[in-house]
């Protein structure tokens, strides 16, 4: 799992379900996101693997 800060404060949790590469070789993040405030709900997300890494680059504990 990775977490990131962002700008505004909140607090994002990615939890990584798969890593894989597309027809043009770039491989990509699938993951599911965490928002810590209680009014939304997860969301499924796909990153390249570079933004992934810069976004979320802190590692967390499950």
């Amino acid at each position: 799992m990775y977490r990131r800060t962002t700008r505004g404060k909140s607090v994002e949790t990615a939890r990584v379900l798969a890593v894989s590469k597309d027809s043009v070789g770039i491989t990509h993040v699938r993951f599911s996101v965490h928002y810590e405030r209680v009014d939304t709900a997860d969301e499924l997300r796909t990153l390249a693997l570079s933004s992934f890494a810069e976004l979320f680059s802190e590692r967390v504990l499950a």
